[in-house]
């Protein structure tokens, strides 16, 4: 799809306007994709596309306050650039403190997709409980007087608890970075941001690394091995999302890219909507453009863990996903998508070659290091046993061990 279209186009639908159906869905229910990319080589359209405007489709039937909170979904069959990709939203609940969806995506008579999407109200600020200490010889209150202390605390009846803890309770901290509010309770815990990161702005985004490594070592590269690497510069070049391999700012730089990123079950990447300055996009948009961002890379890190790559033996026969699944939690409100970078740290959780399966989890902070969501994914992970085309490499991007390889052990050269 030359040239790209906009990170905002990319993640949006359009209105259904047929009148000629016989489905029991209104029109207002029914959304139609925008252009669909398919990734040099790869065997479809994007994942991360379809996620994306599967929630710009169900996201049109929810009314504010409510926003997402988090989406499961499961790829099907690949999706193809043509024909339009068909969203169908079927309201699942409409309830007081959540709402569910559920959109189907059909290519003809083809259901290439399903999402199941929760939306909930926006967080509300916990109180802080006047708690006397118990070792205050001023105070006796009689178990009359705390239960009616209790009632004039207007607070949820999980946080009621925190009325009769003591001052042992404070000194309880739980690793990680939390906010405790004077009663004891934790307010906010979230899995700490990597420690000595190097920031976004001096990390080499990947079209400059892997342009630099072409200028420097591919001047005698022939055929499908250059064609590979050059479109993969063009495609990150031209793309709506910038990327960048974080690292850590003590890393060896004599040793391997697992010790500049600490481990070879970890994958961390930067991840930058590219968007016009008059760009501005609502907080349901921003999420829907992270879910499109987070397919980037993911199910990759399981392959990594296990050392399955192009010049490995066997080398990687196959990465696809088969589901994705976010949780978000509060975005802050001076959080701007349009100007600040996201930061996804990858883990691989656990990997069968023999079963052709791998399972990753991620964590996705914003450049201030607050966490904002919690992914995790399932895919396709197989060896090649019979020397046949690579499929799905998008899905893993590309290391340096596949171009720094032995040529001969490659038959033939998988496309990103």
């Amino acid at each position: 799809m030359p040239p790209f279209a906009r990170l905002t186009d990319l993640v949006g639908v359009t209105s259904y306007s047929s009148s000629s159906s016989s489905s029991t869905l209104t029109p207002s229910n029914k959304s139609i994709s925008k252009p669909l990319w398919v990734p040099s080589g790869a065997r479809g359209v994007f994942g991360g596309q379809v996620i994306a405007q599967s929630l710009a489709a169900s996201s049109r039937t929810i009314k504010p306050p409510f926003g997402l909170n988090s989406m499961h979904c499961y790829f099907l069959l690949p999706a193809f650039s043509q024909p339009d990709i068909e969203y169908r939203v079927e309201i699942l609940r409409n309830g007081k403190s959540y709402s569910n969806r559920l959109v189907r995506a059909f290519q003809g008579e083809r259901e290439v997709f399903v999402l199941l999407a929760s939306y909930t109200l926006p967080p509300m600020d916990i109180p802080v409980l006047p708690v006397p200490s118990p070792r205050d010889p001023s105070h006796h209150p009689s178990s009359t007087s705390t239960n009616q202390e209790e009632k004039n605390i207007k607070v949820f009846h999980t946080l009621r608890f925190a009325l009769k803890q003591t001052d042992n309770t404070s000194s309880n901290v739980s690793r990680g970075k939390s906010k405790f509010t004077p009663s004891g309770v934790q307010a906010v815990y979230q899995t700490p941001f990597p420690d000595n990161l190097v920031p976004w702005e001096q990390c080499l985004l990947e079209e400059h690394r892997w342009q630099k490594f072409y200028d420097e070592k591919c001047k005698n590269w022939k055929g499908a091995r250059k064609t590979y690497l050059e479109e993969y510069i063009r495609e990150r070049t031209e793309s709506p999302v910038g990327i960048a391999m974080a690292r850590f700012s003590d890393y060896d730089k004599s040793k391997s890219e697992e010790n500049e990123q600490g481990s070879q079950y970890v994958r961390m990447t930067w991840l930058n909507a590219r968007l016009n300055e008059s760009e501005k996009p609502d907080i349901e948009t921003a999420k829907a453009m992270i879910a499109y961002m987070t397919d980037f890379q993911f199910i990759g890190t399981a392959s990594r863990s296990v050392g399955l790559h192009q010049s490995s033996n066997p080398r990687i026969g196959m990465l696809a996903s088969l589901d994705h699944t976010i949780h978000f939690y509060p975005i802050p409100p001076d959080f701007d998508i349009s100007t600040e970078p996201i930061l996804h740290v990858m883990e691989s959780q656990s990997v069968n070659v023999s079963s052709g399966r791998g399972v990753v989890q991620g964590r996705v902070y914003t450049q201030k290091g607050i966490l904002i969501a919690v992914t995790s994914q399932e895919g396709v992970v197989r060896a090649d046993l019979r020397g046949l085309e690579a499929k799905g490499l998008i899905e893993g991007g590309i290391t340096v061990e596949d171009d720094e390889g032995n040529e001969k052990k490659r038959r033939r050269e998988a496309k990103l």
